[in-house]
């Protein structure tokens, strides 16, 4: 974009690309401060910015995470908790948001158009570089000793969840085999809970801070609609305050050399588990540089190559067997100075975790010796469907694929060919063009130069005796530490804490201050047109669904390819063939299948999908809701409309039901269910949903725990009665009543050649007339649904509540649900949206009584109109009860009052726009939120028109018809509650909630 020189007379244009030939991009360089901002042009409403360091940390401390979270406390200029997240919401987004990295910090900025975005990126700005850093934030955030002698604190709370998690564990022995122990990589940098308690401090953050968080170690990156002169104008008036404070000598991070692996190393570890059914193995090695960028765009490949799809060689040695070694593997590389390649086998049984490793050296490596065994047909249709999907990736998530590979460049960057680096990184496109014509030899030599390096290798061994052994440690530890504060200690802990909250909460900010940084007027956005028509009601339909024998709607947007959804209706299938519903999706993509009248082996139809389609998805729903229906997905370039048509029809009719595959397939949900059983959120969603729902609902049943007992019997079944049902299945799904909704952009496409109007036949050749002949289904209308059809409301009535103890993790999860009984277009709907929001926002009533006093690191409340639910999830929680009881009564104080405080009101009205708004930022996310509004009910002008009812609301209209969803959520006579804790905490949830019923982990299933 074109500027004035006197508005960027302190500004150097470093770069002007366009990323993979599609979005325009900017790199502009301070010439007072070497700070860098990129600007780029990704289409849509929303304008998302981020800011980003590089960090570098020697030790399990958790500096550059602690920092990361003490920065939203407060800065000099604006010396006020959470501010920055009030303003923030009252500029039309959704708080801010952060994430610590092995080698950088990086904090984000998601706004509902411009103007808010350039009100709020000052003081975001001043928080990051100036941050107040007080000994009272970092007791409440970091870490503290409560009155009950009792360690918390929000970072302590979020960290709890992976000390005991068996992933983590092996991945920090792998990285202290990997690394030297002074390098960065091979620390946690979110901090260890020994750390944070013991020498983790405030000292050492402000050190950290002022080593790291600079101008010349900072990059500012915008990806939106947003003018260039008026950001970087923004952005000097705050850099002048801040060129004083740039280090005189600043080595770059990571700059010193890694080591090689010498020699390569194994070692077991033991992790807490509640069964001793399947670990986890992981292998890695040192790949190239990262400034080696061919080299690492070639080994990205080469991992895609080796486990993507069931017909890659890791999966066919590995997962595709019927004694497999594995549920899952994977493959993929870590970018940092030296570049690591990391393989991981999940659901291991533990009697072939010692057999992994040489099974992958002696059979995998050994063979692929040979550049014969490399399928260069597979490569080739591999390469090529990279190549769309980094064009895919541009409007379905611009702005993040952007973030990614601008924060790689900051940090591993050749900065004597800046620009000349930067288009490459930005144009994998062009990268992957000339990995397309390299032989097989290329990819032998490869993964040969790689892989028979030195490695190191990480068995995680289950175990159910450490469970009870870290208990009785902790519990050791805790009666150890209040023994030894005694009395007077833990009052002094009381005291101290009592006083941190008073003082990060004591003062706010004037009514002027918040008076300038607020978006006041609803403007107009740029928004994605998806214009909507159906083949059944519209007097001129588009000729591309004209044709369909089922209701058909076309999502006319700005997109350069075609993706077109089935969505079939179960509510007519007996429970008993529903079961059968994961199995079926399970092996859809990787069985036999009848093609062109031939049956051909699953390898053969891997690859032939892989040249046709750019993806595929099956999946129980539509946008996580609507379980009654099954949805089947393909995405095609907009010149292949007809190979969408020709893979629907396979995948749906022409999927051969081989006992061998139905065998493999089985054991891996079997396994992969041990995993998930292991993960405090997998559980609590579960253990919730079959709280909520009939017993024989697909929500409830359709899960890898709720359905492992009956996968298991299934694998000692005979094999053809299990053919004969997925084959009634089938045919019975075929026969439902079912949907058509295809994306695309209608002019673009109806200029092409789309194929024979016959190709669409196999969606109504199924149906049968009364007589028994074929024809053609078309009727009339679309599905329909009713929102919370299949919860049992019966339950709502008091006392059913579970909890589910698991020992893998030390973190709580809470769930309760009350009734909700409206839609979208529900006449409280809107209001009650807007109550939820008041007390979930960022910087909110919950978040300040619960996150900000280190009881659990979330607790919000969900109005789910497509469910009729309103829900409170209180998410990894450190002091469960304190957690819910403090939750409970924040709601009901705030309801009891009927008054808002008005500047958080506001911010709530604009924050609830911007997430609403957010949900159709991309073309992708547009369509799909048409396409559910066919399920809603709710028209083209929908979204508007709700956002102008937010934007007027006032506090009584709120309190008057939000309010009594609220008081049902905690009344215990109207709710049901789910509960997940470790082991050691059951008792004292049941003494806490009378009636709860406890139910071992290994009974959730149907």
């Amino acid at each position: 974009m074109a500027g004035s020189a006197a508005a960027r007379r302190f500004w150097k244009q470093v770069a002007d690309v366009k990323v993979n030939g599609d979005i325009p991009l900017s790199v502009y360089r301070s010439q007072r401060s070497e700070l860098r901002v990129a600007v780029a042009g990704v289409p849509g409403p929303m304008v998302k910015g981020l800011i980003s360091f590089a960090t570098e940390t020697n030790s399990d401390d958790g500096l550059p995470h602690t920092l990361e979270h003490l920065v939203f406390m407060g800065s000099k200029q604006y010396p006020w908790k959470g501010v920055l997240d009030v303003i923030a919401n009252r500029c039309l987004a959704s708080g801010t948001n952060a994430w610590t990295d092995q080698d950088h910090t990086a904090y984000t900025l998601t706004t509902l158009g411009s103007s808010g975005f350039l009100k709020v990126l000052p003081v975001y700005m001043d928080h990051v570089l100036d941050p107040t850093l007080t000994d009272a934030q970092y007791a409440t955030e970091v870490h503290h000793i409560n009155g009950d002698g009792e360690d918390a604190g929000v970072v302590y709370s979020e960290m709890q969840n992976y000390e005991s998690d068996m992933d983590a564990m092996v991945g920090w022995e792998r990285k202290k085999m990997m690394y030297p122990p002074e390098s960065s990589y091979s620390v946690e940098t979110g901090g260890r809970l020994e750390n944070l308690r013991s020498s983790c401090s405030n000292e050492k953050v402000r050190a950290f801070h002022e080593k790291f968080y600079h101008l010349s170690n900072m990059m500012i990156v915008v990806c939106g609609p947003v003018d260039h002169d008026e950001l970087l104008s923004v952005i000097e008036k705050c850099e002048e305050r801040f060129i004083s404070k740039i280090p005189t000598n600043f080595p770059q991070p990571f700059a010193t050399e890694l080591p090689d692996i010498k020699e390569s190393q194994l070692k077991k570890i033991e992790c807490p588990a509640d069964d001793s059914v399947t670990g986890i193995v992981e292998v890695a090695w040192f790949g190239p540089k990262a400034a080696e960028l061919y080299e690492v765009s070639a080994l990205m490949v080469l991992a895609d190559y080796l486990k993507d799809t069931a017909v890659s060689p890791l999966e066919k040695d590995f997962v595709q067997l019927e004694d497999p070694f594995c549920s899952h593997v994977s493959l993929s590389m870590e970018e940092q100075s030296k570049c690591s390649l990391i393989m991981e086998f999940n659901g291991v049984p533990v009697e072939k975790l010692g057999a992994v490793k040489d099974r992958f050296f002696n059979k995998t490596l050994l063979e692929h010796d040979d550049p014969n065994k490399f399928d260069m047909n597979r490569m080739s249709f591999l390469i090529h469907q990279s190549i769309l999907k980094c064009h895919t990736k541009m409007e379905s998530d611009g702005h993040n694929q952007i973030f990614h590979t601008l924060i790689g460049h900051q940090l591993y960057g050749d900065r004597n060919r800046f620009e000349e680096d930067l288009n490459v990184r930005m144009n994998e496109v062009s990268t992957l063009k000339k990995l397309a014509s390299e032989p097989a030899s290329f990819w032998r030599d490869l993964m040969q130069k790689y892989m028979s390096k030195p490695h190191v290798c990480v068995i995680g061994v289950p175990s159910e005796e450490l469970v009870t052994k870290l208990e009785e440690k902790e519990h050791k530890r805790l009666e150890d530490q209040k023994a030894k504060l005694g009395e007077s200690g833990l009052e002094a802990c009381k005291n101290k804490l009592d006083c941190a909250n008073r003082a990060n909460t004591e003062n706010k900010p004037s009514r002027e201050v918040l008076e300038q940084l607020i978006v006041k007027e609803l403007e107009k956005f740029n928004l994605f047109d998806i214009a909507l028509m159906n083949n059944y009601s519209d007097p001129e339909p588009s000729a591309l669904i004209k044709k369909l024998p089922q209701p058909t709607f076309l999502h006319d947007g700005p997109t350069k390819f075609i993706e077109l959804h089935v969505i079939m209706d179960t509510a007519g299938i007996p429970y008993e063939l529903r079961k059968y519903i994961m199995l079926w999706f399970e092996v859809m993509f990787e069985s036999p299948a009848r093609i062109d009248g031939e049956i051909r082996p699953y390898e053969e139809v891997s690859v032939l999908a892989t040249k046709d389609l750019i993806s595929q998805s099956v999946g129980l729903g539509v946008s996580s809701c609507f379980d009654r229906f099954v949805t089947m997905r393909v995405k095609v370039d907009a010149k292949q409309l007809s190979n969408a048509a020709k893979w629907l029809d396979i995948f749906l009719n022409g999927v051969v039901f081989d006992p061998e595959r139905l065998n493999v397939a089985l054991n891996k949900l079997v396994k992969h269910a041990d995993e998930m059983r292991r993960d405090g959120a997998s559980v609590i969603n579960q253990l919730h949903s079959r709280t909520v729902h009939n017993d024989q609902a697909n929500a409830a049943i359709y899960s890898v725990i709720s359905l492992q007992k009956f996968h298991e019997a299934l694998l000692k079944e005979d094999n053809g009665k299990i053919v004969e049902k997925l084959t009634k299945l089938r045919e019975s799904v075929l026969n439902a009543p079912t949907n058509v909704h295809m994306v695309c952009s209608r002019n673009e496409i109806e200029e092409l050649d789309n194929g024979p109007d016959d190709m669409w036949k196999f969606l109504g050749s199924s149906k049968k007339s009364e007589n028994g002949d074929s024809k053609v289904c078309h009727p009339s209308k679309k599905l329909e649904c009713f929102a919370g059809e299949e919860i049992v409301w019966d339950r709502f009535k008091g006392g059913y509540q579970s909890v589910v103890g698991i020992g893998a993790t030390e973190s709580s999860f809470v769930k309760q649900s009350a009734e909700f009984p409206q839609g979208w277009n529900g006449e409280d709907t809107m209001e009650t949206l807007l109550l939820s929001q008041y007390l979930s926002q960022c910087e909110g009533p919950l978040w300040r009584a619960v996150r900000g006093k280190g009881l659990a690191y979330g607790a919000n409340i969900y109005v789910i109109p497509d469910k009729h639910l309103i829900t409170v999830s209180l998410y990894r929680c450190s002091q469960t009860i304190e957690a819910y009881e403090t939750t409970k009564s924040i709601v009901r104080d705030v309801l009891n009052s009927k008054t808002f405080d008005e500047s958080e009101f506001e911010a709530a009205k604009r924050s609830l726009i911007c997430e609403l708004f957010e949900s159709r930022d991309t073309v992708k996310t547009a369509s799909k939120e048409s396409i559910v509004s066919t399920l809603r009910n709710t028209n083209a002008s929908f979204l508007n028109d709700f956002a102008k009812r937010i934007w007027t609301a006032t506090p009584d209209e709120v309190f008057q018809k939000g309010g009594a969803y609220l008081e049902a959520l905690f009344d215990d006579s109207k709710n049901v509650r789910s509960i997940v804790v470790h082991p050691s905490k059951l008792k004292e949830i049941e003494n806490h909630f009378e009636g709860i019923r406890v139910i071992p982990v290994k009974n959730l299933h149907i």
